[in-house]
């Protein structure tokens, strides 16, 4: 396929998720808004918040199943329309518990869009440069997590109907601009290995995990690091200050990353894994708002950003030796990112709660020196020959 008809549909999904990822965050600054609004209680706003991540448990199985059945376009055009119209009547919500179904439809409709979308730039990239077209398109979700909460504290302002109804048209455009691009090839998105044969595979559940695990770190970090830099002195401004620049790092870094993963995969985790594992074990070590600023930045825009690109590729290279439908490697993305964010932050705040905030940090820096170990197993390092020679047999079956 010519870099010019890759290159259109690779633009698309990298405005999408872009797209999607303004819509995830959106809701972070509209928070103490609807607690003063609606009279809620913390735990009623910590259901709000958790209710998106929770939608994409489901979506990303709907996801899955819609594009190994109908293909990657329809999937990603029904997550969409989804998205057309729950954020449409979020706006209009005038209940906690409605916005809290609307937000979980939202996640829902991420699933679709993810599971479409990856699948689909999976599918139209040639092996060699797969790595660095991902990093191109996870760059552009980790940009969209910049505008959202813009885009949330416009919408205190203005009003969140006139808002959601304007990302509600950007929604629909979106879904026009996406029925003018044909699917990928039907071969090019695999089909047919069982279920069976990729639970067997090391590589597809060392990836799963890797993922699973650094949004665990995100959940967590995400969590902690805020209460930790306010106790030390850091203003909200600061606060957000900080995590704007570990997103702007790790928005610069992502593409880098991905080309290195064309490479050489495994390498690229370990040291993603390795360094993530002696920052996080640091952050509890400053005793003031900068430095732990400066740690918080490099952390998570840092050797973080080589985690999850990488897990992507082992298990999409796997998947498709196999010959398994590509989807399932965009569901298995999802289903792992969901279930780490849910489980993240709750569990790092219950221990620290019971602790201290250094022994969720040490917990998840031995997690990722254990797999950092699990990483190097021969199994996880076959040459491409002898893989390509275990598709083969696994396909004649």
């Amino acid at each position: 396929m010519s870099a010019l008809r890759s290159g259109r549909p690779v633009l698309l999904i990298r405005v999408l998720l872009g797209f999607e990822a303004v819509v995830y965050s959106v809701v972070t600054p509209l928070l103490p808004h609807y607690l003063h609004q609606f009279a809620a209680s913390k735990t009623a706003i910590g259901v709000l918040a958790a209710s998106y991540p929770a939608g994409m448990v489901p979506g990303s199985l709907l996801g899955g199943w819609i594009a190994s059945r109908v293909g990657v376009r329809r999937t990603t055009v029904v997550g969409l329309l989804l998205f057309t119209v729950s954020v449409v009547a979020f706006g209009f919500g005038s209940d906690i518990v409605v916005l809290d179904g609307l937000r979980f439809v939202q996640g829902m409709a991420c699933g679709c869009i993810w599971g479409g979308g990856l699948a689909w730039v999976i599918a139209i990239s040639p092996r060699e440069r797969r790595g660095e077209m991902l990093g191109s398109v996870l760059a552009s979700a980790i940009f969209g997590t910049l505008i959202g909460p813009l885009l949330g504290t416009l919408a205190v302002a203005a009003g969140t109907k006139l808002v959601f109804s304007c990302v509600g048209a950007v929604s629909l455009v979106l879904t026009g601009w996406t029925l003018q691009h044909p699917d990928p090839p039907r071969a090019a998105l695999g089909a047919g290995a069982p279920l069976r044969v990729l639970a067997r595979d090391p590589r597809i559940a060392l990836g799963f995990w890797v993922i699973l695990l650094e949004a665990c770190v995100i959940g967590a970090t995400g969590t902690l690091l805020p209460l930790r830099l306010s106790r030390f002195g850091a203003s909200g401004v600061g606060i957000g200050v900080t995590f704007v620049l570990a997103s702007l790092l790790s928005l610069m870094v992502n593409p880098a990353v991905g080309r290195l993963v064309d490479r050489r995969a495994v390498p690229v985790m370990s040291a993603g894994l390795g360094g993530s594992a002696l920052l996080l074990a640091l952050l509890s070590l400053p005793r003031s708002s900068l430095g732990l600023a400066a740690l918080t930045v490099l952390t998570l825009g840092g050797p973080l950003t080589g985690c999850a690109l990488p897990a992507i590729s082992l298990m999409t290279d796997a998947i498709e030796r196999i010959g398994a439908a590509l989807a399932f490697g965009s569901m298995l993305f999802n289903l792992a990112w969901a279930a780490g964010e849910t489980i993240g932050a709750p569990a790092a705040a219950s221990l620290s709660r019971a602790t201290s905030d250094a022994v969720p940090l040490a917990v998840l820096a031995a997690l990722m020196l254990a797999t950092l170990a699990v990483s190097w197993k021969p199994a996880l390092r076959w040459s491409r020959p002898a893989a390509d020679h275990l598709a083969s047999r696994l396909e004649s079956r």
